[in-house]
């Protein structure tokens, strides 16, 4: 586990660094998780293992410092991946994010260009106000989330144990998650990004993919993609937590995504 002080933040946002070559592969998290519960398994990978992984856990979830003065915005958590790739010392990384994460990794890609060789997403929100938990999250004030809010959203998802490898997952992780900073990343991703994150992603010149999960196949945004360009995989046997449903799988996408 490695750890960056961010002076602005007044916190620590704590990172897992595999080593390997380069150019670098940084797996950023969704809402409510952590890319340390989500993509450790990935160093075990016989083609992605080769690359340098750096899996970052944004500020607020997972092993990071949870700072109650930070807006959690798609353009806050950017700006601290960003941080941790020039502490790094990476000129530029393949970057991929997962629904909440994909979000942020266009902000990124969108603010730092010169960061990100190739973008991938998985099951990311393009758009703003849209996304069940994100809304049904975003719909409470931060004191009602805070006061009662975020307890039955931990036993919704316990309720969902046992349905599926993913549900068993991202209910342990989000009971590392920081409220504060559920709520306010809900309220970021509702609020979206502007331009909005479709525009900024569809704009772009580098290499994209975006992988859907079995269950988002039929996806208006399956075809709306490929017709911009972008390169469009979907993850067999799985749900929207794919790294969880079908492993196996999702690795292979991720490393045809990538062009590995």
């Amino acid at each position: 586990m490695n750890a960056l002080w961010l002076a602005e933040q007044r916190a620590f946002i704590r990172f897992l660094d595999y080593p390997g070559e380069e150019p670098a592969l940084v797996l950023l998290h969704g809402l409510g998780s952590a890319s340390t519960a989500d993509f450790a398994g990935l160093a075990r990978d016989p083609v992605l293992s080769r690359f340098r992984l750096i899996l970052p856990d944004f500020l607020g979830f997972g092993y990071s410092d949870r700072p109650e003065d930070f807006d959690y915005s798609l353009e806050g958590h950017a700006q601290t991946v960003s941080a941790v790739l020039r502490h790094l010392g990476l000129a530029t990384a393949n970057v991929f994010g997962h629904s909440m994460g994909g979000s942020v990794a266009v902000v990124l890609a969108a603010a730092h260009p010169e960061q990100v060789r190739r973008l991938v997403l998985a099951e990311a929100n393009l758009d703003p106000g849209v996304g069940g938990a994100s809304k049904t999250i975003a719909a409470q004030t931060e004191e009602e989330y805070l006061a009662g809010g975020h307890a039955l959203f931990l036993r919704a998802m316990a309720a969902e144990i046992g349905k599926s490898p993913s549900a068993a997952c991202f209910a342990g992780a989000l009971k590392a998650a920081d409220p504060l900073a559920v709520h306010r990343s809900a309220a970021g991703l509702i609020h979206g990004a502007v331009p909005s994150q479709r525009r900024l992603f569809l704009a772009m010149k580098i290499p994209r993919a975006f992988l859907f999960s079995a269950e988002s196949r039929s996806d208006p945004d399956v075809e709306i993609l490929r017709g911009g360009g972008i390169d469009v995989f979907i993850v067999p046997n799985s749900g929207h937590g794919m790294m969880h449903d079908n492993p196996e799988g999702f690795r292979q996408a991720l490393a045809r995504s990538f062009d590995l």
